[in-house]
């Protein structure tokens, strides 16, 4: 973190950086109510202050490129953001890093206007303010001597407009974006499904956030950008709680026009089916030492082994003829994880089909006593 900040200080004169996202309000969860901080992703807010395009980002990110730090280039994609006229719009643009298996993920917006039109929800747009003269330690204890969330959004140590945090305690979220919602509304319906099942542990959503995204993928599921769609699809497989959140979207009719195969597979699983096929694939994965050699071997991807392991358990359920469809949506935004599943799935078919080893019981027969 402080690597990143002082890079962009020093060499490209960028100080306006923020975490936001969900980091922000999982940070906050830790140092006020003592939850764990774990996180698979960092997100990380800039203001450039100035046009920002793909030339600068890519360069922003090869600086900082190292064995510890490691730049992943084909990440680096606009911020694409709807104004009032119900276009979209490119805000700004964002890149990925690599830090030891956590995704840093820095989107870079021009100006304070296109950051206004960041975050679906009151919750996405808390942000922590990172001033260059502070460390995030020092942050913390000023946040921790503010006494409470309160206080410190009253000094100034967390910005938060639409009283985001406050919802995000009481587990009830509130769409601020709507125009985002009409012009993307299958990504958006995926973004609001996982951070309310994986962040917030909703089972259900409430009928003001299902009821307006329903209405808006009816009228319109082919809006949006598609590569950014099936990265956060991908994203969601290696989610806690993804049978679970599959299944939200699958309500939404997210997947009536768009990938149709799942959404059967849903059907006929029924509730909690896609949770129990996940876990049983999950378990199945950590013995398999060939699956994990050719995931160890990959390279540069968005998918791990684990969104692999629950991909594939999917795919199994669908017919054979109808597995490659699924699969070329998946390679428009992760190709080299597609091609390793397509691989894979062979011989994890021939895994599933094995049958189990018959137990050979030794000894008389016991008659059981009523």
């Amino acid at each position: 973190m402080t690597a990143i900040a002082t890079r962009l200080r020093v060499e490209f004169g960028l100080t306006q950086l923020a975490i936001g996202g969900g980091s922000a309000p999982a940070l906050l969860d830790h140092l006020f109510t003592g939850s764990a901080l774990k996180m698979r992703d960092f997100d990380l807010v800039l203001v450039a202050g100035r046009e920002v395009d793909e030339t600068l980002t890519r360069r922003i990110g090869h600086s900082l490129d190292s064995a510890e730090i490691r730049f992943l280039p084909r990440y680096v994609y606009p911020r694409r953001r709807s104004r009032d006229d119900g276009q979209m719009w490119v805000a700004g643009w964002g890149l990925l890093w690599d830090v030891r298996g956590v995704e840093v993920d820095l989107s870079m917006f021009h100006n304070d206007e296109a950051l206004a039109l960041n975050g679906l929800m009151n919750v996405d747009r808390i942000m922590v303010p990172l001033p260059s003269n502070m460390t995030l330690n020092e942050i913390a204890a000023a946040m921790l001597t503010a006494g409470s969330p309160e206080a410190a959004i009253a000094a100034g140590l967390i910005h938060d407009p639409d009283g985001g945090y406050a919802c995000w305690t009481h587990r009830a979220p509130a769409i601020v974006a709507w125009n985002a919602i009409h012009a993307a509304p299958v990504e958006c319906a995926i973004r609001i499904v996982r951070a309310c099942v994986n962040k917030l542990h909703l089972t259900h959503l409430h009928p003001e956030l299902a009821d307006p995204l329903r209405m808006s993928i009816l009228q319109g599921h082919e809006r949006g950008d598609r590569f950014v769609r099936v990265r956060t699809l991908v994203k969601l497989f290696h989610d806690d709680r993804a049978g679970v959140e599959l299944e939200l979207m699958h309500e939404l009719g997210t997947f009536v026009n768009w990938l149709p195969d799942i959404g059967e597979v849903i059907d006929r699983l029924g509730h909690g089916g896609l949770t129990s096929l996940f876990a049983q694939a999950d378990r199945e994965g950590r013995k398999d030492a060939s699956h994990h050699a050719a995931f160890a071997q990959a390279g540069e991807q968005g998918g791990d082994e684990l969104s692999a392991l629950r991909l594939e358990a999917l795919l199994l359920e669908i017919p054979a003829s109808r597995r490659e469809r699924v699969l070329e949506e998946v390679a428009i935004a992760e190709p080299t994880f597609a091609s390793l599943v397509r691989n894979q799935l062979p011989r994890v078919e021939r895994r599933h089909a094995r049958p189990a080893p018959v137990r050979r019981v030794s000894g008389p027969r016991r008659v059981a006593r009523a």
